[in-house]
Formats: structure tokens, C-alpha cells, sequence
């Protein structure tokens, strides 16, 4: 969510390319990577390093501005699978019982006429 933010306030004055500073807050991102690492299996805690990977990549797309040949929506989607694949690793190593989920969220899909109505 707070991408998202910082990606809808980036200033249109600013030139593509030109590092915009966000004010998201990572200490509760960084405390919680921090506790799976302590306290985790192997496989959750290397979900959850692809996962900090892709939120990696993506805040660094947003401080320079997308290009115009950047579209949110596959850059984000890059950002859920890693998080829909953490999901399921500590859904599978916590509760092999718990079965698997449908969805992970009901936000509607990129192409849902909701985006454009």
C-alpha cells in the first residue's frame, strides 16, 4: 500500500530517472523479516527474502519514477506472487493440515472493469 502511495505522489514536475526520497516507514517490515529469520524454517525464511527482494526492486523503480514503458501493475504483481508464495510456504511448513487458499486477497484482478470505470 504505501507503493502504491509513493508511487501516486511522486510529483509530475519530476523527471523520469531523477531519485525521489518516500517517507514510507521500514522499521516494521525490517523488524518482521527480522523475527522470521530468528525464528523460522529455512524454506519461510527464504520466501520471505525473495518477497524482500521484490519489495526491494519495486521501491527502487518508484524513488527514479517508472518509465513509460513500466507498467505498475506487472511491476506489483511481481511484488504478489513472491507474497502469495511466502503465504503458501508458511501455510505448508506451519499447518500442513490447513489446506491450501483460493486467494489471498479479493482485490479485484488488474483488468477488472472497476479500474477504468
Amino acid at each position: 500500500m504505501s507503493l502504491s502511495e509513493a508511487e501516486l505522489a511522486r510529483p509530475s514536475s519530476l523527471p523520469q530517472g531523477v531519485v525521489h526520497r518516500t517517507t514510507i516507514d521500514w522499521r516494521p517490515w525490517n523488524e518482521a523479516l527480522s523475527m522470521v529469520n530468528l525464528v523460522a524454517d529455512r524454506d519461510i525464511a527464504e520466501a520471505a527474502h525473495v518477497l524482500d527482494e521484490q519489495i526491494w526492486r519495486l521501491h527502487t523503480k518508484v524513488k527514479r519514477g517508472l518509465t513509460p514503458e513500466e507498467n505498475w501493475f506487472i511491476l506489483r504483481s511481481r511484488v504478489e506472487l513472491a507474497q502469495n508464495s511466502f503465504i503458501v510456504t508458511a501455510r505448508r511448513r506451519l499447518s500442513p493440515a490447513g489446506g491450501s487458499l483460493q486467494r489471498f486477497s479479493g482485490r479485484p484482478a488488474p483488468d477488472d472493469p472497476i479500474w477504468t470505470s
